[in-house]
This record gives C-alpha cells, sequence and structure tokens, in this order.
C-alpha cells in the first residue's frame, strides 16, 4: 500500500482507509527502534517505570 499523497483530501477516504494505513505504519519495524514497531516502543514506554516520571 501506497501512503496518501501531499495535499491529498482526507475526505475522499474512508475511516477504514484510515485506519489501514495508520496499523501498517505503527506496525512496521524501523531501523531507529532497533527494527522494533512504533506500537512496540509506544507499548514499551507506557510499560516502563520512567512513563510515570515524564
Amino acid at each position: 500500500m501506497q501512503y496518501l499523497a501531499k495535499g491529498a483530501d482526507l475526505r475522499t477516504f474512508s475511516q477504514a482507509d484510515l485506519d489501514a494505513i495508520a496499523h501498517e505504519l505503527n506496525h512496521r519495524p524501523r531501523k531507529t527502534h532497533g527494527y522494533r514497531t512504533p506500537a512496540e516502543v509506544h507499548a514499551d514506554l507506557l510499560n516502563s517505570s520512567d512513563a510515570l516520571t515524564a
């Protein structure tokens, strides 16, 4: 799936389309996160004790 073109009118997409794009982006491993997904990094942050002090 290719993502939205710059300046795309989001009104032409259904909520399901936008949710699918968000899911794909959030569950795609990233080199910058040590090949973990953004969702994994976010979950780790929420479950860490550092999240309580930040």
